[in-house]
């Protein structure tokens, strides 16, 4: 048997459970620290309500088994479709605006326009925007969902300018 020390970034022990503690409360940046690289899960893209697309905001539906998604809410992230990652807006939760019961994990490609169903996609989470908001109808929700991508498009922006210097 051999003692291996904790392993510490930042001065902080990386564990299972407190990757999972943090991807549970939504802290995907922090997870991603901790893990080396972003948090992201696989899964298929499957037929969901279309209340995206007549909203303005087309999303590919994941259907994912993964164990762990992050909390409810909005994130920046990156959609990997055939080796490519893509922005994106990706939300998880139950779409409470419109009543839903089940979770689900839904992602709306910055400037993309593709039929996307029965592809395997991987969902990359990079920074939580913010919690799932029940809106009192479709116009407050789509009013809000214009400023996430804007947040996100700027994201993106100050990421690509970060990298380059």
């Amino acid at each position: 048997v051999e003692i291996v020390e904790a392993h510490r970034t930042d001065g902080v022990v990386v564990s299972s459970s407190r990757i999972r503690n943090l991807l549970e409360g939504g802290e995907v940046a922090l997870a991603a620290q901790l893990l080396g690289r972003p948090y992201s899960v696989h899964g298929v893209v499957v037929k969901g309500h279309g209340r995206g697309k007549k909203l303005g905001f087309p999303t590919a539906n994941i259907d994912s088994a993964a164990e762990i998604l992050p909390a409810d809410g909005v994130y920046a992230g990156e959609i990997i479709l055939d080796g490519n990652p893509l922005p994106a807006m990706i939300n998880i939760g139950s779409n409470p605006t419109f009543g839903n019961m089940s979770r689900s994990l839904e992602a709306c490609i910055l400037d993309f326009d593709e039929n996307l169903y029965g592809k395997e996609l991987e969902a990359t989470f990079l920074e939580r925007i913010r919690p799932e908001i029940k809106f009192r109808g479709p116009e407050e929700l789509v009013a809000q969902i214009k400023r996430d991508q804007a947040v996100i498009e700027e994201y993106f922006k100050d990421r690509e300018k970060n990298s380059a210097d």
